[in-house]
């Protein structure tokens, strides 16, 4: 297997061919501080997490291979080349039938409500397929497991959710054609149509890559860089309540779902909820549609029109 190339389950998921053919070439990928970060806190906790499902009843077999925390390795060989395979636990219960193979992840508090509204294979397909070819790492050194799942943790409030599944051939057969496909490239191939348009900004190897989305809005080279407090203070601020604005509404959306069918549709107009009573208003109201205005007379809207000014605060993400 020396001589193969090598792309590890973690990454197989990415939507961006581009992306992978860079890795298994061993092309040079930049990762910024923040990523860095992130990824050593959760391996950092995943002990405790690991201790955690053993007080809650879970029988846990960390890195299954052979029992210890020794950081073994499988690998899936294809042709023209491998796919490295370190999976986390499997996990059993005394209520449930079976071992289930879990990966540990860590998340913030937006991406773990909707892993546990979507479920792993709509809101986090990548990790529904590293998941997958750790199960079939497995089978091929004859270790069973009934069901495959991802332990998430949120960061925010320490909550632990377990999201399991059941194994599917079909998703294994076409990871197992990808990764061959990816193998197979002397050239950077396209973007592939799994590639959404995140994926750039992200990206380690957009330095590489002529087909990088890149963003001309702020050249980034040319931007200067803050070392006052002050300022770092109210920029992360500002991100952070970007991040607490999408988060409230997606809050406000799934109850607003519950509501409209166990409340309002059902004619109930209040209802109280221990120390807090909803009220359900109806409100009327008339609005000026523009666009039809614009349509009819566009004389009249060019006349009372009138020019303002403001400023807009753009947050992006840079490596």
């Amino acid at each position: 297997m020396d001589n193969y190339k090598v792309l590890r389950a973690s990454r197989i998921g990415h939507p961006c061919n581009r992306n992978l053919f860079y890795f298994v070439n061993g092309s040079e990928e930049t990762t910024n501080e923040k990523s860095s970060r992130i990824f050593d806190i959760g391996k950092a906790l995943e002990p405790v997490i690991i201790s955690w499902l053993r007080s809650d009843g879970w029988n846990v077999k960390r890195n299954p291979i052979d029992g210890t925390n020794n950081s073994l390795s499988l690998g899936i060989e294809v042709n023209g080349g491998v796919i490295s395979a370190h999976p986390d636990c499997v996990i059993s219960h005394h209520e449930l039938d079976g071992n289930i193979l879990v990966d540990i992840k860590t998340m913030n508090d937006r991406a773990f409500r909707t892993l546990k509204r979507d479920g792993t294979k709509k809101s986090h397909p990548q990790y529904f397929a590293q998941v997958h070819l750790y199960a079939e790492a497995l089978r091929r050194i004859q270790v069973s497991v009934s069901k495959l799942g991802i332990v998430a943790m949120n960061k925010n409030t320490s909550e632990l959710f377990i999201d399991t599944f059941d194994f599917e051939q079909d998703t294994l057969n076409t990871l197992l054609a990808r990764a061959e496909r990816i193998f197979s490239f002397s050239d950077a191939p396209e973007q592939g149509e799994l590639f959404e348009n995140w994926c750039c900004q992200y990206c380690g190897y957009s330095h590489l890559c002529e087909l990088a989305k890149k963003d001309t809005a702020v050249g980034t080279e040319d931007v200067p860089t803050t070392d006052k407090q002050e300022v770092i203070d109210a920029v992360e601020l500002l991100s952070e309540s970007r991040d607490m604005e999408k988060a409230a509404k997606e809050l406000s959306d799934e109850a607003k779902v519950v509501i409209d069918r166990e409340i309002r549709q059902q004619g109930i107009k209040s209802v109280r909820v221990g120390h807090l009573v909803l009220v359900l208003n109806e409100i009327k109201s008339s609005r000026l549609d523009t666009t039809a205005l614009k349509k009819a007379h566009p004389e009249i809207v060019q006349e009372f029109m009138k020019q303002s000014s403001s400023v807009r605060y753009d947050l992006k993400e840079v490596a």
